[in-house]
């Protein structure tokens, strides 16, 4: 049974060594918490990166974001442009971050 859905922030930049690094992330991740669905928005959208304008693709990420009961944020790769409107967007919707490193 799934308890809850948590978004993944982590920097992309279209860069396929960081959707690499998200993929490891979630298997382990889901192997560690089997009753959390990780969401993450690189892999729903990043085929999207080089077609679609930033505020499209960030608004695609927002309304997955509020989809889900709470985020995780990577470290250091949670500091992009786009994980910063993320964190924004947690704040003003009383979204839960948790920070991981």
């Amino acid at each position: 049974m799934i308890e809850k859905v948590v978004y993944i922030c982590h920097e992309f930049g279209g860069k396929q060594e960081n959707a690499d690094r998200v993929a490891t992330l979630v298997r382990e991740l889901s192997n560690l918490y089997p009753t959390i669905c990780f969401i993450s928005p690189i892999h729903a959208f990043g085929f999207l990166y080089e077609s679609t304008d930033y505020d499209r693709g960030m608004s695609y990420c927002l309304t997955l974001l509020d989809m889900c009961d709470e985020m995780w944020a990577f470290g250091e790769f949670s500091n992009s442009k786009g994980c910063l409107i993320e964190k924004e967007y947690c704040r003003k919707y009383k979204i839960p971050i948790v920070e991981k490193r």
